[in-house]
C-alpha cells in the first residue's frame, strides 16, 4: 500500500469532499488551489470527474445544478459506446480520447496485461512509465480542452472513465497554467488514491498472496486502480526538461504566449 497517500498529504482532501457525489466517482473542483503569485483558482470553473455514467439519480441532479457549459469525455470511442454519459440539457458534449499512441502501442491495458508477472509485468510497468510521460504532449483531447478554457466556456467538466489518468494530466497541465506550485499540482494527482481508497485495498487485499511473491503485481494494480507519486513526478518533470520550462511548454505545445497566459489567470484566478 505504499502509493497511498501519506496523512501530511491529506489537508485539502475535506473542503474537497463535500459534494454528495461517491468518493469512487472521483469528482472535485479544481477551485482553491494556490498560485504561485497568492491568488487562488477560482471556484466552479474546471471540475474534474470519473465516469459520469457511474452517477446515480442523486449525482445528476447535483451535476445538473452546476450549470456545466463544457464536458468533455476523454475516454476513447469504444469506450464511450459501451458505456455511454447520460444526456444533460444544455451541455455541450465533446468526446475525444485522451490516449496517445506514443508508448502505449506496447502495453496490454486489458486486464489480463494488467496482472502479467516477472520479467513481462516489470516490462509493462516500464512502458506504462514512458507512456504517461508522453500524454501531455501532442495530445488532442488536451487541446481541445485548452481551446475551451481559452474561450471561458466554463464550467468546464472533463472526464475519463476512473478520473484518475488522463483526467489527471490534464488536470495536471490546467494548472500549471494557473501557476499552481508542483508540489500542489502533484497531491491533486495524488488525491485520486484517497477517493479511490476502498477500490484500491480491495484489489491488493485480494491478490495479497500473489503480491508476496512478485512485488511487481502490487505495482501494476496500483497503476491500474490508483496513481503513482513517481509517475506524476516524472510528467512535471519531462515537461520541464523537453521543453525547458513550463512557460516554453505552453508556448511550443498550445501557441500561449506569456501575454496570453497571464490573461487568462487573471480571468482564472481570483
Amino acid at each position: 500500500m505504499s502509493e497511498m497517500l501519506e496523512r501530511s498529504e491529506m489537508q485539502h482532501i475535506p473542503e474537497r469532499n463535500s459534494f454528495p457525489v461517491r468518493d469512487e466517482i472521483n469528482f472535485r473542483d479544481l477551485g482553491g488551489y494556490r498560485s504561485a503569485d497568492g491568488r487562488t483558482v477560482r471556484w466552479g470553473c474546471f471540475y474534474r470527474s470519473g465516469g459520469i455514467y457511474k452517477m446515480n439519480a442523486q449525482e445528476l441532479v447535483f451535476l445538473k445544478s452546476l450549470h456545466i457549459r463544457t464536458l468533455l469525455d476523454l475516454r476513447t470511442k469504444e469506450e464511450a459506446a459501451k458505456k455511454p454519459d447520460p444526456v444533460i440539457p444544455d451541455v455541450m458534449i465533446l468526446q475525444h480520447s485522451g490516449v496517445v499512441s506514443d508508448g502505449g502501442d506496447e502495453i496490454d491495458f486489458s486486464p489480463a496485461g494488467m496482472k502479467q508477472l516477472g520479467e513481462a509485468g516489470l516490462t509493462q510497468i516500464k512502458n506504462m512509465h514512458r507512456y504517461y510521460q508522453m500524454m501531455p504532449f501532442h495530445n488532442e483531447a488536451f487541446h481541445i480542452l485548452m481551446q475551451e478554457v481559452v474561450s471561458g466556456n466554463v464550467p468546464v467538466l472533463f472526464h475519463c472513465a476512473t478520473g484518475k489518468d488522463r483526467t489527471g494530466v490534464a488536470a495536471m497541465i490546467l494548472l500549471l497554467l494557473l501557476g499552481v506550485p508542483e508540489q500542489t499540482i502533484l497531491q491533486d494527482y495524488l488525491l485520486s488514491n484517497f477517493y479511490r481508497r476502498d477500490v484500491i485495498r480491495r484489489h491488493m487485499e485480494e491478490n495479497l498472496a500473489v503480491i508476496r511473491q512478485h512485488p511487481e503485481r502490487e505495482a501494476l494494480l496500483q497503476l491500474q486502480h490508483g496513481v503513482s507519486p513517481k509517475i506524476g513526478r516524472e510528467i512535471l518533470e519531462t515537461i520541464r526538461k523537453t521543453c525547458g520550462g513550463y512557460d516554453r511548454y505552453f508556448e511550443k505545445e498550445y501557441g500561449l504566449g506569456q501575454a496570453e497566459v497571464e490573461k487568462l489567470r487573471n480571468r482564472y484566478l481570483a
